[in-house]
């Protein structure tokens, strides 16, 4: 008889389904939870392209995009962009710097949400 383990992501986060969408953790769902009833257009793991694909002698580099968690629209203006994060050791320094390319590109801020396991609480900061 063989034994498997419940599948955890990168970062010890557990998959959680919620209105039959699927979060990759916890943190996510609960953000979801918070914010599905708001008039306001929100999209969910939407792709925006920080570099284009470029040629240099002859060698093909391909686009790097970052996608955050949730983007909120405004008469069809993007207006703010939410990465959930449910610990500090989750903002690495490789997505600090595709938020950052991010940020130049599209001049939009992106909003940090901290999830608290312990209180359920959110607290937001601006990257």
């Amino acid at each position: 008889m063989v034994i498997r383990k419940k599948h955890r992501g990168k970062y010890n986060a557990q998959p959680v389904v919620i209105d039959g969408i699927r979060f990759a953790s916890k943190a996510e769902g609960a953000y979801y939870m918070l914010i599905r009833n708001k008039p306001q257009k929100i999209t969910m793991q939407e792709h925006f392209e920080i570099i284009s694909a470029f040629v240099i002698n002859g060698k093909r580099y391909s686009a790097r995009r970052y996608t955050p968690d949730f983007c909120f629209y405004e008469n069809g203006k993007l207006t703010k962009v939410v990465d959930v994060k449910g610990g500090n050791a989750t903002l690495t320094r490789d997505s600090k710097q595709k938020m950052l390319l991010f940020m130049i590109r599209y001049k939009i801020p992106i909003t940090i949400a901290r999830f608290d396991y312990h209180t359920g609480l959110f607290t937001q900061e601006q990257l």
